[in-house]
């Protein structure tokens, strides 16, 4: 385990992008690759009566752009053609499944459907797998689709919860988050040719929801800064010498994504009154205007 260096900064200031008054407003990794749009996955209501829509937002106009195929979040391709989302299956229960959708002829097609979950889907850096945590082993693993023929690799295997996944150094390496015990979860990324895992980070508290930067060189996180209390954002440099906290309140900041310049992250804050997505400034590991 590496000692952290604690430093102490300012908290970053934040700017409202996305949300409304009891209306749930979440992204995952849904920044273009021109870092001029976010897509948003929206609902309102009370189940059984939930009304789920998708849409991208324009972050210089504020124009909204429904999504019809879609009802979650969503992530671009590498060249921003396709959007691939955890989309909720038609029989309007809580399953899920993988959807694909292709901006230019707007069709859509399914990668992973089945009666169990499948969340939190993206893409390879060269586009050619969507990564997605299932629950059909019992248990959420990591999993991969070829987008060719749609065959699934099972990345991961540990009876503990594993989620929010991300690939990076050209597929080779795979960054996610591990419950260890109750509400404690660790930053992990595990080699996939050799199987090696390392721990990033890791205290007895929770680190979750990693998101690397474009450099490679930090990791953006969040973090419980007391027992009890609800995960504000951190960040880390990306072997978890340096720790720095970014936002602070009584509200659950979670789903970093950063911008494809390095110069913002946006993330979502679970207000009681619906989840809202927010940005802030950074530049070398710190708050910037």
């Amino acid at each position: 385990m590496i000692l952290l260096a604690l430093a102490a900064s300012a908290m970053c200031a934040t700017t409202l992008i996305a949300g409304a008054p009891h209306e749930n407003h979440i992204m995952f990794d849904g920044i273009s690759p021109d870092g001029k749009t976010l897509a948003v996955g929206w609902d309102r209501g009370n189940a059984p009566n939930v009304e789920r829509r998708a849409y991208l937002l324009n972050l210089q106009s504020g124009k909204r752009t429904d999504l019809a195929a879609l009802n979650n979040a969503a992530s671009f391709s590498p060249d921003g053609r396709f959007l691939v989302s955890a989309n909720y299956a038609a029989d309007r229960s809580l399953r899920t499944e993988v959807v694909e959708l292709d901006r230019r002829t707007g069709k859509s097609r399914t990668f992973a459907s089945g009666p169990s979950g499948e969340w939190l889907a993206s893409y390879s850096a060269d586009g050619r797998s969507i990564l997605f945590n299932s629950t059909r082993s019992g248990t959420s693993d990591l999993y991969l689709a070829a987008r060719a023929d749609g065959h699934l690799k099972q990345l991961t295997s540990d009876p503990r919860y594993e989620a929010h996944g991300h690939l990076f150094d050209r597929g080779r390496k795979l960054l996610f988050h591990r419950q260890t015990d109750g509400d404690n979860y660790d930053v992990v990324i595990r080699d996939l040719p050799t199987g090696h895992e390392k721990l990033i980070g890791a205290t007895p508290a929770e680190e979750a929801y990693p998101a690397l930067s474009p450099d490679g060189r930090w990791l953006a996180f969040s973090a419980v800064p007391s027992p009890g209390a609800q995960p504000n954002l951190y960040i880390m440099r990306s072997d978890g010498s340096v720790r720095r906290r970014l936002t602070t309140g009584q509200a659950k900041d979670a789903y970093a994504a950063w911008a494809p310049n390095g110069r913002s992250i946006y993330f979502v804050r679970f207000d009681p009154d619906g989840s809202k997505i927010y940005r802030l400034g950074v530049r070398g590991g710190r708050c910037s205007s």
